[in-house]
């Protein structure tokens, strides 16, 4: 957590002006690795506010879904911030950055009607908070327009919730389950993101 203060103060300690203020506006695409099943893919938006040469900060909100063997499907809602850390001086198109987050998010897994005369609808969903951490690269096409891919690990603080599919005499049956009761679990997933940001105005 300090780490991101003591870059910060140490930058252009002989200018009077402090770099940064820039405010963007953008969008995200989002591929999330679960540990359980497939991958979901996801959409959402954010904007940045920059406050310092080295500092920048990112407000999100995903919306990511994934079907599970076409016999259910997991929804997942993101919203969250992140801190974003540029440790190299460059003028060069890639501005590479550490990222640093949080987020609170909703996940909630529903089963899906295949046609079957005995067909018992199944659903669970939980709360959560999660902590991200990854690296990626702003690739700068104009001064107020870049894009930028990123890959976090995001560890989920909550009760895990997951879907098991069982085969027996080749049908296929799935069963959902929440576990944690309250307790401390952690639930992990792998974040790919690419979002195109264009610069507003400055704040300051």
């Amino acid at each position: 957590m300090l780490f991101p203060l003591f870059l910060f103060s140490r930058e252009n300690k002989t200018k009077k002006v402090r770099e940064g203020g820039a405010f963007q506006l953008g969008l995200r695409t989002t591929i999330s690795s679960f540990n359980h099943n497939n991958s979901g893919t996801g959409f959402g938006g954010q904007f940045r506010i920059r406050l310092g040469k080295r500092i920048n900060t990112e407000w999100y909100a995903d919306y990511i879904t994934q079907n599970i063997a076409d016999l259910a499907k997991r929804e997942d809602y993101h919203v969250g911030w992140s801190v974003m850390i540029y440790p190299f001086q460059t003028k060069s198109t890639l501005t590479p950055y550490v990222i640093v987050g949080h987020c609170f998010d909703n996940t909630k897994i529903s089963t899906i009607n295949t046609g079957i005369s005995d067909y018992h609808p199944q659903s669970e969903s939980r709360w959560s908070a999660a902590t991200q951490l990854g690296i990626g690269t702003n690739i700068n096409l104009t001064k107020k327009f870049d894009v930028s891919i990123s890959s976090q690990y995001m560890i989920h603080l909550g009760d895990d919730i997951h879907a098991d599919i069982h085969e027996e005499e080749g049908m296929r049956e799935i069963h959902i389950e929440k576990e944690g009761g309250g307790n401390l679990t952690l639930d992990g997933h792998v974040l790919f993101t690419i979002s195109i940001n264009y610069k507003i105005f400055d704040l300051w």
